[in-house]
């Protein structure tokens, strides 16, 4: 009976230093490193290099029997703080800690929210004056007249009934 695929690790003085699937039976290795380079601890360093609420957030995050479980969440975490501020994600962190809410999902949440009730200006500000400005009646057509800010012209003069 096939158990699936085994882990095989590669230790150095004690220390693991890569993880290959076993590929006893001909099947492919599958170098997975990545995992072992990204650490808990790493991503809550990273984490309170955005604020002090988002490290704070990532502690909370990483607390329990299996830190291991919640990586792709942390990674998620600072992926906010890079499409968001840095600032922003600290605030949303410091929000979701107020309420014990430890969910990166619900922390996205509070950012899209906030920058939807953003105020945004009423009427934008007026654009500087243009170097050929015209006032408004010099385009203005009426009863075949062509008005001009120098002259006016009726186009009607010279015509046969």
């Amino acid at each position: 009976m096939d158990q699936g695929p085994k882990l095989v690790g590669i230790y150095h003085r004690g220390q693991l230093i890569k993880i290959h699937f076993d590929q006893s039976k001909g099947g492919r290795s599958t170098d997975i490193q990545a995992c072992t380079t990204s650490t808990p601890d790493r991503t809550k360093r990273r984490a309170g290099e955005l604020g002090l609420d988002v490290g704070e957030f990532a502690d909370c995050l990483f607390d329990g029997p299996f830190p291991w479980s919640s990586i792709r969440q942390g990674h998620k975490l600072l992926r906010l703080g890079e499409r968001y501020t840095p600032q922003r994600l600290d605030a949303a962190c410091q929000g979701a800690l107020e309420l014990d809410l430890i969910d990166v999902g619900r922390v996205e949440s509070i950012l899209v929210q906030a920058l939807e009730h953003q105020e945004s200006p009423e009427h934008p500000p007026p654009l500087p004056a243009g170097r050929f400005a015209h006032c408004g009646d010099v385009f203005a057509h009426g009863k075949g007249q062509l008005h001009h800010s120098t002259r006016s012209t009726d186009l009607t003069e010279g015509r046969k009934p």
